[in-house]
């Protein structure tokens, strides 16, 4: 949506192929609407559609209901950014039991407003990144009765960010770590009831961070009633693969620009990079609308239409940048309701004014500023 917004700016006119019935792909269905409501994704999209000549094609999958070529054909410039929505599977003996869930669809189903039911149910979640939290975090909103997040390393070599794994323990989340799970027992009919786990030691540094290894200790089983799979997610890039786009391990293959390997087609966001921040893909869609505006022979130049006082020549006093506030876990852990309490008005003046305006004296100046032009 950000590609389309600008390009949209640029006065080109944009057709959005959306597979799902709202707009906003993983902000709005894959993360939880205590971190990010939803009434609030809804109004950027709004925003972004009320600049004009974009034209959305609801509940259409690119591949499946409308063949990649013909999307192509149809269109003089192709911006691929599928994002990186289905949830990778682990290869562990009876996966495929019962009460056995990917945590990405287990979000996705959230997002689609069918919340399941865990009342008294003893959940294990296995990850340690971000949709590990979400997912553990959420099935305790869900109603369940224990909720353990089973990790092989340890809690800080989590890829998950501090605040996420500090705000899952405050809600009374366990973390089980350096666990690595073995197989999922499962009872006579077929539904999973215990998670089997081989307990590790820390070793070697290995791509940045220590690798776990087998521990000299017997296995444990630790019983449950849900298993949540969060170890990572995957692209579904096949249809752009047999359309002749360039894809490496799963990635479609793009520079930095967003420029594919094919003339007139370009990717950029999650698909491309592999699951990573939201301002990353909304910066991978902003550079990709600029390249599509000068294939197609143009040269828009967008401005900000704000404007920004001089910075004054003085020096910074340095002062201690304010966190944002959240509701009590007590109050928060029970219901899906936004859980960050906005700045006050004095707080948001004295952040602000910690502002070393790089629009100016930093990196900003190497492209005219942030106050003229991208």
């Amino acid at each position: 949506m950000t590609a389309a917004y600008f390009l949209s700016l640029m006065g080109h006119k944009v057709t959005v192929y959306e597979a799902k019935e709202r707009l906003g792909g993983m902000l709005m269905y894959g993360i939880p609407n205590y971190r990010f409501p939803k009434d609030r994704m809804d109004e950027d999209m709004n925003a972004i559609l009320s600049t004009g000549n974009i034209e959305v094609k609801y509940n259409t999958n690119v591949g499946v209901d409308i063949s990649v070529e013909e999307v192509r054909n149809s269109h003089d410039a192709m911006f691929v950014a599928i994002g990186a929505q289905k949830g990778k599977k682990l290869r562990l003996e009876n996966i495929d039991a019962n009460n056995v869930f990917s945590a990405v669809e287990m979000l996705d189903e959230i997002g689609h407003g069918h919340r399941p039911d865990y009342t008294g149910k003893t959940v294990a979640v296995i990850g340690g990144g971000n949709v590990a939290m979400d997912a553990a975090r959420s099935a305790l909103r869900c109603g369940a009765k224990d909720v353990r997040i089973v990790y092989r390393r340890r809690q800080e070599d989590m890829t998950a960010l501090p605040a996420e794994v500090e705000g899952a323990i405050a809600e009374g989340i366990e973390l089980v770590t350096l666990k690595a799970p073995l197989r999922v027992e499962a009872d006579a009919e077929g539904n999973a009831c215990a998670l089997w786990v081989q307990p590790q030691i820390i070793g070697p540094v290995k791509g940045g961070r220590p690798s776990p290894r087998k521990a000299n200790k017997p296995e444990e089983r630790m019983e449950c009633d849900i298993v949540l799979v969060a170890i990572g997610q995957d692209i579904v890039s096949e249809p752009f693969a047999d359309f002749g786009m360039a894809v490496n391990r799963g990635r479609i293959a793009a520079d930095k620009g967003g420029a594919a390997n094919m003339v007139g087609v370009y990717a950029g966001g999650d698909c491309v990079s592999g699951p990573a921040t939201v301002i990353k893909a909304i910066a991978a869609g902003k550079a990709a609308a600029a390249n599509i505006d000068e294939y197609l022979g143009y040269h828009h130049p967008i401005s900000c239409d704000v404007e920004i006082p001089e910075p004054m020549l003085n020096d910074k006093v340095p002062c201690g940048r304010v966190n944002l506030q959240e509701v009590e876990a007590w109050a928060r852990k029970t219901n899906f309701e936004g859980i960050e309490l906005p700045m006050s008005c004095e707080e948001a003046v004295q952040e602000a004014s910690r502002c070393l305006r790089c629009d100016r004296h930093g990196c900003g100046t190497l492209r005219g500023g942030r106050e003229f032009e991208w």
